[in-house]
């Protein structure tokens, strides 16, 4: 069989093909098409095929993924929607957590709350109330809720989110309104808050509900265009889509719960790292994923990702499991620029797509990281995207002339160093985010680095971070890409319990997790999937009482009751995040997950080791930060397995490059990583 997989970025659309049968694989990039995304994403489908000279009935899977969700929240692009819910509720998105701050920057006196995701005259009251037990206080009135279907029905309203108090308890008063809803609109995407997001906590449930609806409408018509447009190019394949868990999922499954796109681009390539590190037995890994508009940082421990629950996008909460990734406006497409204090800046707006940095040649005139790092030969002109996009050398030149260096007084090479300097603190920053306020020495970790740009920064940071050991996955700048052919798929399920230890009766725990696992399993025999071939993940979200916030702990199998395992396994992380626990304070259970994992990805195959030196490919000038260097310049494609270059040199390939310095030396192992061990 052969796989393709498409991750649909914000200044390319990516495109991996793989041949399960040989374990060749081919690789294109195509520009993203922000207006049409799906037009790029065929585009780089017929491109593919024309590079791996196969054709479309051939391909037997494709793995998807996109930033469409995001970018949608972020611009305010969703579909317009309605919020139905409890009457003297339809304030709560615009209360919010006012205790908490959701907001980037505390301190920030000039931030603006991001506008209502709800209108106000479309956040409508139904009366009906429930207790915090679940109990019926007041009687759904089924009767407005068929007044309010007849006034969306009049209006453009394209989707309806349902969220009553306490739902996440008993779900009957839900139930009954979403049945009425879709039965008087049935053009309107409607979903309700105990199929999205089951948990307590009222404002995050709404907040979930309503992006969910929001995306629902556009994001169903994007992915059935793009399943008819590819039945059209002769695709009979499976088409799954990246979820924000790290995991593929069937098309119907996400066109009901838009919600798990969210981070789907970035979670492919952690879903490629975490092969990446099971085929070389690397337990623990730093992940930085440097693409065009963003540094994104992941970890991965014992082999598998931190993952959370909860997350702000754009100021706005999000409850659902997701990777936990870490972003900084530091892509190769930042901006770069002087402030009203005369201070260099980068990002956060990227050049994007269109036009692209000044390097592109299609308009831009604003500096990015991508156009200094071409300035300081950090990149080649004539060998990028393998030769196939050269880029304008006098254009980037000119931009950081014109836009920096005169204004800071300095020289072209002097100011884009200053930029380079900049952008690697910046994403040092980002990676100590997310290992030392976490309790994690960075030093005991490897550092695993794609994304187009990743690798030209990827010595720097491991140096600034004390890492010791980097690695460079085959294909880095299409990794994302490459992760949709190898994931496996993943399905997620919670329930709410909300006692603490000491109240939850014996055996309940273990009951709550075995409805869930028959519940996972009814939907994966539903799908054509084998229960026996699944695995399951148990996990549990805790707190200590009075704590605002949980902490989510994975539970190995053991005991029928493993409420002594969860208190450990709490107290454990508590401990290691806050440096303290409290022994004297009752433990909180406040949900159960389980998620099912079906081994579908490609796992591939080692090489045998035929170590042989390898021929200089040219040379190129490279500026240091302590002068100018004529480097050796190496073709990847050309190191066999068990290879060596020797720093100081360049290591290029059609998606990135790898500057190695004088101490510096790169190895080819057999699963075709480069790894490079840093002096201590």
């Amino acid at each position: 069989m052969k796989r393709i997989g498409i991750d649909v970025g914000g200044t390319f659309t990516d495109v991996v093909l793989i041949d399960d049968a040989t374990g060749r694989v081919w690789s294109t990039k195509v520009p993203t098409t922000p207006r049409d995304r799906v037009v790029g994403a065929l585009e780089g489908f017929r491109k593919i095929l024309d590079v791996s000279q196969s054709h479309s009935g051939e391909i037997g899977f494709l793995g998807h993924g996109t930033t469409m969700a995001t970018n949608m929240v972020v611009e305010g692009k969703g579909a317009p929607t309605a919020l139905v819910t409890t009457r003297g509720f339809r304030d709560i998105l615009e209360l919010r957590r006012a205790s908490r701050h959701d907001r980037a920057d505390l301190y920030d006196l000039s931030f603006a709350n991001p506008r209502p995701l709800v209108e106000r005259r479309w956040r409508l009251e139904v009366t009906e109330r429930l207790r915090f037990d679940g109990a019926v206080e007041t009687p759904l009135d089924l009767g407005q809720v068929r007044d309010l279907a007849a006034q969306i029905a009049a209006s453009d309203v394209e989707a309806v989110a349902v969220v009553f108090l306490h739902a996440h308890v008993n779900p009957a008063h839900e139930r009954a309104a979403v049945e009425e809803l879709r039965r008087l609109l049935p053009d309107r995407f409607v979903c309700a808050s105990h199929e999205v997001n089951p948990e307590p906590m009222e404002y995050e449930r709404a907040s979930s509900t309503v992006i969910n609806a929001m995306l629902g409408p556009v994001c169903g018509r994007y992915i059935r265009r793009l399943g008819g447009a590819l039945e059209e190019h002769g695709f009979r394949g499976t088409l799954m889509f990246m979820q924000s868990n790290g995991g593929l999922a069937a098309p119907a499954l996400v066109a009901d719960r838009p919600l798990v796109l969210l981070e789907s681009g970035p979670a492919g390539g952690v879903s490629a790292a975490i092969r990446t590190c099971e085929r070389s037995e690397i337990p623990n890994a730093i992940l930085g994923d440097m693409g065009g508009t963003t540094f994104d940082v992941s970890l991965i421990r014992d082999y598998r990702p931190e993952v959370r629950g909860k997350s702000l996008l754009h100021s706005y909460v999000v409850r659902s499991p997701t990777i936990d990734i870490d972003s900084v406006g530091a892509g190769g497409g930042s901006i770069a620029w002087i402030d009203a204090g005369g201070g260099l800046r980068i990002g956060p707006e990227s050049a994007g797509a269109d036009p692209g940095p000044a390097c592109y040649g299609r308009g831009g005139t604003e500096p990015t990281v991508t156009d200094c790092n071409l300035v300081l030969g950090y990149v080649d002109a004539g060998s990028f995207l393998g030769g196939e996009f050269r880029l304008d050398e006098a254009a980037a030149h000119r931009a950081v002339e014109e836009r920096l260096a005169k204004p800071l007084g300095l020289s072209v090479q002097d100011a884009a160093q200053a930029v380079r300097a900049i952008a690697n603190a910046l994403m040092a920053q980002a990676i100590r985010i997310m290992t030392v306020e976490r309790g994690y020495d960075p030093r005991e970790f490897s550092y695993i680095c794609y994304g187009g740009a990743g690798p030209v920064h990827a010595l720097d940071l491991a140096e600034a971070m004390g890492i010791g050991r980097v690695i460079i996955p085959p294909l880095p700048g299409l990794f994302s890409a490459f992760g949709m052919t190898v994931a496996d798929q993943q399905y997620d399920y919670q329930a709410s319990l909300e006692r603490t230890l000491a109240d939850l009766r014996d055996g309940a725990v273990a009951a709550s997790f075995a409805d869930l696992e028959t519940l996972g399993t009814a939907e994966m025999r539903r799908a054509g999937l084998d229960p026996g071939a699944v695995r399951t993940v148990r996990r549990a979200d805790c707190r200590y009482v009075g704590q605002p916030d949980v902490i989510t702990v994975d539970l190995a199998e053991g005991p029928d009751d493993p409420r002594d395992a969860i208190g450990r396994a709490f107290e454990e992380a508590h401990l290691r995040l806050w440096n303290f626990t409290s022994p004297d304070k009752a433990i909180v259970i406040a949900n159960v997950r389980i998620q099912l994992v079906a081994p579908t990805g490609w796992r591939g195959q080692a090489a045998p080791v035929a170590a042989s030196a390898p021929a200089v490919a040219g040379r190129r000038r490279v500026r240091f930060a302590e002068g100018d260097a004529d480097l050796d310049v190496f073709q990847r494609a050309a190191i066999p397995v068990g290879g060596r270059i020797q720093g100081p040199s360049v290591i290029e390939e059609p998606s990135t490059c790898i500057v190695l310095k004088a101490s510096q030396t790169a190895v080819v192992d057999r699963n075709m990583n480069l790894v490079i061990e840093l002096a201590a």
